[in-house]
């Protein structure tokens, strides 16, 4: 045996006790990972905006009590409040309880989190329906460039911009969990034909996805590029499970549009993540490409530079905190206030409103329109100071929080300004700041 075969056995030996070659990562694994750290500095930059107050406060209230919260927007019981049934809001409150962090900094930690449990859900959903290494890449790409823009213009919740700001959702945690589950039903129905947990698992999520907003529902139609390839896997295969799932969405966006608005939300991730993911495996496929799926691609590059332009178009917001107002406020104390940035932040903070947002089951339509008249009724430069009275006591107000261009009661006691937007925090009924 001479020297140069027993160095070259030795190093196949050697190789073969670390389990026969070295680990690579996947181009998910790069490109992924890329897209999450990008992701969360992004998240981290971008001011709290929209729902973050309502969020931040039911971790607020749950943090104070996780059996028996109180409603995070105003000041009453919280039973019956959707915001506080989730077991996703519970395992937030009780890590704020645990930590001692407050509910804007457990948004903050909840927003990587739940990226990594939709990439991850992603990359092993698609894994499940196809061994081209780059389709969990280009599946990325198609979600959040091709879910894209609705008739409006308004992006949609897996749109670039969109996930800057929506991270910390529950909606954001939940889409990542129906990957993971669906991942795992189709592993079911493929070693049997165990048909039941698949469904169960596809109607379970509109059942239990969180509720959207019913009156401003938006379609991707950018997402329409990838139903050549969808319809061709279901040519090839009638079982295909992302023709499925596509038919399981059209189902729940008819169930949504007759009987429950609320299930939209779930309704078209049913029905565009499928057309979504059929494109990317079609674009994945080794190359020489015939000339129909030449012309896919360059539709869907055109498609997503339409999507990146949208996203170019719409900023993510630029909104103002309101620590300088809250670090006045006691926790649970009521604030009257009209404006529409600080009903949305202001909870978030501890403080509760006469009128919130939106109604809810605690807070329905016709008790909505009434505190709103009270809030308006009492703004109003005709008021006597004996109905303003009046409202403080119907609803225990103690603050103000006040456009620069509304008027500042006489009795009110002027507290704090902000520089950045002009709005005045004032204190009236005997009110008084927190200590320290």
């Amino acid at each position: 045996m001479t020297t140069t075969a027993f160095v070259r056995g030795a190093a196949r030996g050697a190789t073969a006790l670390r389990g026969g070659r070295f680990w690579r990562p996947t181009p998910f694994f790069v490109f992924g990972g890329l897209f999450w750290l990008l992701l969360t500095l992004a998240y981290w930059w971008v001011p709290m905006a929209y729902d973050y107050g309502l969020h931040a406060a039911m971790i607020e209230r749950l943090k104070v009590s996780l059996l028996h919260p109180r409603h995070p927007l105003v000041d009453l019981p919280g039973a019956g409040s959707p915001y506080l049934l989730s077991p996703y809001a519970m395992v937030e409150g009780a890590f704020a309880r645990a930590t001692g962090l407050t509910g804007w900094e457990v948004m903050k930690l909840a927003g990587p989190a739940n990226l990594l449990v939709l990439l991850t859900g992603l990359n092993r959903f698609v894994r499940t329906l196809t061994t081209r290494q780059w389709a969990p890449v280009l599946a990325l790409l198609t979600l959040t460039l091709l879910w894209g823009t609705s008739s409006d213009w308004r992006t949609e919740p897996l749109a670039l911009r969109s996930l800057t700001i929506d991270l910390g959702y529950p909606s954001t945690f939940a889409i990542g969990l129906a990957f993971w589950v669906w991942a795992g039903a189709w592993r079911l129905r493929r070693e049997g034909a165990r048909w039941a947990v698949a469904g169960v698992a596809v109607v379970g999520l509109v059942g239990l996805w969180p509720e959207s907003d019913p009156a401003s529902p938006h379609f991707p139609w950018l997402a329409l590029i990838g139903l050549p390839p969808l319809w061709l896997r279901r040519r090839r295969d009638p079982k295909d499970p992302l023709a499925l799932l596509c038919a399981a969405g059209i189902a729940a966006l008819a169930y949504a549009a007759l009987i429950h608005p609320s299930a939209y939300g779930a309704a078209t991730l049913l029905t565009v993540v499928p057309l979504q993911l059929a494109l990317a495996i079609a674009l994945a496929a080794p190359r020489p490409w015939p000339r129909k799926r030449r012309a896919l691609g360059a539709l869907a590059a055109t498609g997503a530079a339409l999507g990146f332009l949208a996203t170019a178009l719409d900023p993510p917001p630029s909104w103002p905190a309101y620590t300088w107002a809250a670090q006045h406020i006691p926790p649970g104390d009521t604030v009257i206030t009209s404006g529409y940035r600080p009903i949305r932040a202001l909870p978030g903070y501890g403080p509760t409103l006469v009128a919130p947002a939106r109604p809810d089951p605690v807070v329905d339509r016709a008790d909505l329109d009434r505190r709103r008249a009270a809030v308006r009724a009492y703004l109003s430069p005709t008021s006597t100071r004996a109905e303003r009275q009046a409202v403080t006591d119907r609803y225990r107000v103690h603050w103000l929080l006040l456009d620069r261009g509304e008027r500042l009661p006489p009795e009110a006691v002027l507290v704090a300004w902000s520089p950045r937007t002009g709005e005045v925090l004032a204190r009236v009924n005997g009110g008084t700041s927190r200590p320290g």
